[in-house]
């Protein structure tokens, strides 16, 4: 072998030796090239904390932030807070010591432990979701691990098993608030509104789909209203559409105020229900939101108390509304 041959060789086996020292704590070479990057992690170097769990909590970060959410257990309490709703601020649930003995048990079986330091981001997936994780035991050790498309070794098996413990206990809180706001009702008025009503299934063809909001300035468009009716049972049958401008003077929605306070849809608050036979029964979808900034969504296909009644009301002052505009409203070209 020629002498320039060996020494590019030696080149070769010391450019791949300073590689497998630099990944060997950041990740493997296999990682680079898949675009992976960050670190590892402790690995099996870890050890189980033999202590006490005394605190943990858990972050799920979704796609562009939307459904984001943070579980947190502490001295005795069980929180839940959404990235960009507070709404849940100041809301708990009562735990006992249980509890943290039975994520203690899925972090020993998941080898949790091994995780501390893990850090790794999917840089070829542009949005996608991610995870952050933190264990705090009772001598004061801690493990904590992140990533963003990209998890530990048996990170899987360990979130369904804490989702099956913390699940429920974020359902107690949303009860909370749901009743909390049933106590206090709604004290403004309608501003703007979606309503829509689509059958499916043996429940029918029509599809009913209403958005109107008080213009928030010249030209807004703020009227969007498609009407695809088989039944003829409020339109007459075929589709209509109505796209543009409605001026604020057209706006008045007292007539829903009336009907929010007549069927108590304060209790139909962040309603959200699955009907067995889902897919042969009516889907609804409110979106009402009040000048004072509060907001009334619910959504199913198995129908809360006074749904009927409320869905032939509403349509009906549809058809007068739709006929009260439908000349006025500017549209868009």
């Amino acid at each position: 072998m020629r002498k320039s041959a060996k020494i590019a060789l030696l080149i070769i086996v010391a450019l791949v030796g300073v590689l497998i020292m630099a990944f060997s704590n950041r990740g493997n070479i296999g990682d680079y090239i898949r675009g992976i990057r960050g670190n590892s992690g402790i690995g099996n170097k870890g050890k189980a904390n033999s202590t006490k769990l005394v605190a943990f909590s858990y972050s799920y970060i979704g796609s562009v932030g939307g459904g984001s959410y943070t579980y947190k257990v502490e001295d005795n309490q069980f929180s839940y807070e959404s990235m960009y709703d507070d709404k849940y601020a100041g809301l708990s649930v009562t735990v006992d010591e249980e509890l943290l003995g039975k994520l203690k048990e899925l972090y020993l079986e998941a080898e949790a432990y091994k995780w501390d330091g893990y850090s790794k981001s999917d840089m070829n997936v542009r949005d996608g979701h991610g995870f952050s994780v933190s264990f705090r035991f009772e001598d004061g050790g801690r493990c904590s691990a992140d990533g963003s498309n990209c998890s530990p070794e048996n990170f899987d098996s360990f979130r369904v098993g804490m989702q099956a413990l913390l699940s429920p206990l974020a359902e107690d809180i949303f009860e909370q608030l749901r009743q909390k706001k049933i106590a206090e009702g709604f004290r403004g008025k309608v501003d703007n509104f979606t309503l829509n009503f689509i059958q499916q299934g043996s429940s029918g063809k029509d599809k009913y789909y209403f958005s109107v909001r008080t213009p928030r300035y010249a030209d807004d468009i703020n009227l969007d209203i498609s009407i695809h009716s088989v039944s003829g049972e409020f339109f007459p049958e075929g589709d209509y559409r109505y796209y543009g401008i409605l001026d604020s003077e057209y706006c008045d929605f007292s007539r829903l105020d009336a009907l929010i306070e007549k069927y108590r849809l304060v209790e139909w608050y962040d309603y959200d229900v699955a009907s067995e036979d889902y897919n042969n029964e009516e889907w609804f979808q409110i979106g009402i939101y009040f000048d004072d900034d509060e907001r009334l969504s619910a959504m199913g296909t198995e129908k809360p108390e006074n749904y009927a009644a409320l869905r032939r009301e509403f349509l009906s002052y549809m058809v007068e509304f739709i006929d009260s505009i439908k000349d006025v409203y500017r549209t868009c070209n």
